[in-house]
């Protein structure tokens, strides 16, 4: 008897998961099976949210269990997970066997009606969804009476029931044909309802102020990766918390830590991302086609038709990078470099995007943000709304709302973009309310009837804000009235590679030997990232250190390339003749390091210094007038934290920085 009971204990003790189980469901099933193998299976949706129902409600899926679908099935109804799973023992739901994904629908024949949501997660923490194929395309209205014209594939609720939903990872998912039930084009309705038709939508409650202390709730660690959304009425993810908006803490009343990569995005009738108070997200290496999508004559189409890559509202923190933008359309908004910064955002940067055709123009910064950034993107005919109606290469607004004072943003700069333009419909202008504005070293190309600022230059500096052009190159068609902000403007041709702009890539638009826009550009200390090195941006340096197309730059210390390409650049420190930088002066090693890196000259003993940084641009650690016959050995500091760091070393009258990552 005690030996069974000190069994029991141990086995009480065990972490969570280590007895995992597996649930298989196929069309195949009967849901009066055990759903414990391939031979047992379940069958519907409807059996497999009752075992993930919550503990109250009977449910018994527990950490590190998987639910798994048969691959080539289709599961019509609803699925609801309100159970969570543990960091080291998610629960997973995916899929088993050959063939294509398994289809979860929240339509089709389903007698009660389709459902508003295919999937639904409710208050869950540390799930993974990998590997199904979403779908609910709602036209039979059945018992369900409110919200007829909202369908969602997949949403997340967090309430104040469950507080903090955090660890959710969304991965290889298809995402298609969502559409509310009597939705149509917004020249029909134009109502908030009409964007509810969304791929994945993370809805966030305000934190509930009635207990003691108060209950927080947002999403935290989110990620979704190597998806694709296909056509849906409206935005592909949208993420939002109803928290009062325009908080200046940034992490007080916003979702946190967002990832969205490598995922395609295509014919949709609204966004493909949208952070609407979010704090610290990532959006990048993302390809977003057609978006905007529907016929903008029509009054009955289901598609929302306005669209773009990534919107943000409300959000502090937010890099959005290397992604595509191919055919965005909209009757507002809609801008180019993959999307558009709306008011109320700190700390937001749009860089080494590439967009083409886009309706709207290149850059949107609405009211009351500080710190906005579009550096090192390449636009080709983005400008082209009929009517002019918000059509710009350069807008910054004071919109806040409907009826309220316009505020002017603050810290704009706009810099070392490669802005090309060669379609006659192509006619955007330049309108700037704002305070503080850099414009430097970008390439404002018009050709072949496309211009620029022919419709306007409208300027109209706010609170005493300075506004700063220098150094861009104008080539083509572009109104006086702009070029002449420039007192060290660039004339001449930036010689592309290969400037196509019909299904285009950003390697089309590098530069070639000769170019006007070498060794042209406007040094200056360019603004910082004060997340940099941290979290979801652990990869992402507090200034730029390449180019779009992969060449080193150093903006403060090295006279840079007019555009998004720093090919060919000499590589001339600012006010220093003297120093040459080179590639082959010495090599590093261990990298990550410990404690101690070892540099490795390959001319010896000759005199050299040092200098190391951390990724804050912060030195940490220096010497000067050192002799070493043809090996140093540095400890860093002890103090020094795990990150990136550089190290830059010049000898006699040459100099080379390395990056290296320090881990211990």
């Amino acid at each position: 008897m005690r030996s069974r009971i000190i069994f029991l204990v141990l086995v009480l003790l065990l972490p969570t998961g280590l007895f995992a189980t597996d649930y298989y469901v196929s069309a195949d099933g009967n849901d009066n099976n055990d759903g414990l193998s391939e031979a047992t299976p379940w069958i519907s949706l409807s059996k497999v949210s009752e075992a993930a129902a919550n503990d109250k409600n009977g449910g018994f899926i527990q950490a590190g269990d998987q639910i798994l679908f048969r691959s080539g099935d289709t599961f019509e109804g609803q699925l609801v997970i309100n159970r969570s799973g543990t960091a080291d023992h998610p629960i997973v739901i995916s899929n088993y066997g050959d063939g294509e994904l398994p289809i979860l629908s929240g339509s089709g024949n389903i007698p009660t009606g389709d459902f508003i949501e295919a999937v639904k997660l409710v208050n869950t923490s540390h799930i993974i969804i990998d590997g199904v194929w979403i779908k609910n395309d709602r036209k039979n209205l059945g018992d369900i009476t409110w919200g007829t014209n909202s369908a969602y594939g997949i949403k997340v609720i967090a309430n104040k029931w469950g507080g903090i939903s955090k660890d959710l990872t969304f991965r290889n998912l298809k995402v298609s044909d969502v559409f509310g039930y009597d939705m149509m084009d917004w020249e029909g309705k134009f109502t908030l309802d009409y964007y509810n038709a969304k791929g994945i939508f993370f809805d966030s409650d305000k934190d509930d102020d009635t207990t003691s202390p108060v209950t927080e709730v947002r999403f935290e660690d989110v990620l979704v990766e190597d998806c694709y959304f296909y056509n849906l009425g409206s935005t592909a993810i949208s993420a939002r918390n109803l928290n009062p908006s325009n908080n200046p803490n940034s992490e007080e009343g916003r979702n946190r830590n967002f990832v969205i990569r490598n995922n395609t995005f295509e014919q949709l009738g609204g966004d493909g991302v949208v952070f609407a108070s979010v704090c610290n997200g990532l959006v990048e290496n993302n390809e977003f086609i057609d978006l905007g999508w529907g016929d903008h004559t029509s009054s009955i189409d289901r598609y929302y038709g306005r669209g773009e890559g990534c919107w943000i509202w409300d959000s502090h923190n937010i890099i959005v990078q290397y992604n595509k933008q191919y055919r965005a359309r909209g009757f507002g908004d809609t801008y180019g470099a993959a999307g558009h910064i709306d008011f109320y955002c700190k700390h937001s940067i749009f860089q080494y995007n590439y967009s083409e055709d886009t309706e709207g123009g290149f850059v949107e910064i609405l009211g009351d943000c500080d710190n906005s950034v579009f550096r090192y993107n390449v636009s080709v005919n983005d400008g082209h709304r009929a009517n002019g109606h918000h059509r710009y290469s350069i807008w910054l607004s004071g919109w806040v709302g409907k009826d309220i004072t316009p505020v002017p943003s603050r810290d704009n700069y706009i810099y070392n973009n490669t802005v090309y333009l060669d379609a006659a419909k192509c006619k955007p202008d330049i309108s700037i309310f704002a305070e503080d504005t850099y414009i430097y070293n970008n390439v404002f190309y018009a050709i072949n009837g496309a211009q620029i600022g022919s419709g306007g230059v409208d300027v109209n500096m706010q609170n005493g804000g300075e506004l700063k052009v220098s150094n861009n190159l104008f080539h083509g068609n572009i109104a006086a009235a702009f070029t002449n902000l420039d007192d060290n403007k660039v004339s001449g041709d930036p010689l592309f590679v290969n400037p196509v702009s019909a299904n285009g890539d950003v390697d089309n638009f590098d530069i070639q030997s000769g170019s006007a826009a070498i060794d042209k550009g406007f040094s200056f200390k360019e603004p910082e990232f004060p997340m940099a090195g941290q979290g979801v941006f652990k990869d992402i340096t507090l200034i730029p250190i390449e180019d779009a197309f992969g060449n080193s730059i150093d903006m403060e210390n090295l006279i840079p390339n007019i555009g998004a390409s720093n090919a060919h650049n000499s590589g001339d420190q600012v006010g220093i003749n003297d120093a040459v930088r080179v590639s082959d002066m010495f090599s590093i090693y261990p990298n990550p390091v410990q404690d101690e890196l070892r540099v490795s000259f390959n001319k010896f003993n000759q005199e050299f210094n040092y200098n190391i940084y951390n990724i804050q641009g912060q030195m940490i650690q220096s010497a000067e007038t050192v002799s070493i016959a043809d090996e140093l050995r540095i400890n860093l500091p002890g103090t020094a934290k795990n990150g990136i760091y550089f190290i830059r070393i010049e000898q006699g009258g040459y100099y080379q920085v390395e990056r290296f990552v320090l881990y211990r």
